[in-house]
């Protein structure tokens, strides 16, 4: 259940469709929809045999998703997606090609900054705000907030959950150790009320789609931090935030989902100030308690 209406990036003609028809596409295609879902700035520069490459597929292969989606093959292809994002220049892919022209460059903190700058303005454009609001909305319903991600999004799902604490109460990372087993178990009892947040970034874990499902047939609300609409998370999820993990060197970023995270946690917290004055102050007491005691001891 896809969910990209006011998105800048994904709520055009061409992006649109090629959502709509990427699930029923053969295996080579699909791929190539794939690729220019989750790299909408960098395939609109490339060439077909760039695409054919980068995706494994053929550049017959290129041709038939093109008019699989009534453009005129690749020529039509390329002029909508240029057009499309004529005005979304990626700062990843500028950083790339510094480095190209000077390999002796080292990599440097403003390279850096500029590609996580980036990323954000990337992030708010593929975003809508109704959106964003809406998954506000539910964490702070929630009877308890389950957060979810393996491999590069554990860390991502620990930090969610503890930053959510002050408002939703029951916050709790099911996926901190002990694999999917032991998730699968944290999660048993989610339900109605309940909602959880999952984190897939590239490679997208299969544990993580499988749980969600789980939740979805609990009848839990099941929302998504995910990278673009041809993650399959993003098909599960009632609403979808997205977070572009392009980076010239490291290959994925994480910056853009932090960023979620934190506007979230932000959102949440100005909604319900008082309850989270209130969960901080009793926390304080908590610890005043707990370093009292270590004084004594």
């Amino acid at each position: 259940m896809l969910n990209i209406t006011g998105s800048l990036v994904y709520d055009t003609p061409v992006m649109r469709n090629l959502v709509t028809v990427a699930p029923t596409l053969k295996p080579a295609l699909r791929k190539v929809a794939d690729f220019i879902l989750r790299n909408p700035m960098r395939s609109a520069t490339m060439n077909i045999d760039e695409i054919a490459t980068a995706t494994g597929a053929s550049t017959a292969a290129v041709n038939r998703l093109a008019h699989a989606i009534d453009l005129a093959g690749f020529t039509g292809l390329r002029a909508a997606l240029v057009e499309n994002l004529l005005a979304l220049i990626s700062p990843s892919d500028k950083v790339r090609h510094e480095l190209n022209q000077r390999p002796g460059r080292a990599f440097a903190l403003e390279l850096q900054v500029r590609v996580i700058k980036g990323n954000m303005d990337a992030t708010l454009a593929a975003n809508a705000e109704a959106t964003f609001g809406q998954v506000a909305d539910a964490l702070v319903n929630a009877n308890r907030v389950y957060t979810l991600g393996f491999g590069t999004c554990h860390h991502l799902a620990g930090l969610a959950a503890g930053a959510f604490l002050p408002v939703c109460h029951q916050a709790v990372s099911v996926s901190t150790d002990g694999g999917g087993e032991a998730a699968a178990y944290r999660l048993a009892a989610i339900g109605p009320q309940d909602v959880l947040l999952a984190f897939s970034l590239p490679p997208y874990s299969e544990d993580v789609t499988a749980l969600a499902r789980y939740a979805q047939g609990r009848n839990a609300t099941v929302l998504a931090v995910t990278d673009s609409p041809a993650s399959p998370l993003a098909r599960l999820a009632s609403q979808t935030l997205y977070a572009p993990t392009t980076h010239p060197v490291l290959g994925e970023s994480t910056s853009s989902a932090l960023g979620i995270i934190e506007a979230l946690a932000s959102a949440i917290r100005h909604r319900c100030e008082g309850k989270a004055s209130q969960a901080i102050r009793q926390a304080q007491e908590a610890l005043n308690s707990l370093r009292m005691h270590a004084g004594k001891g």
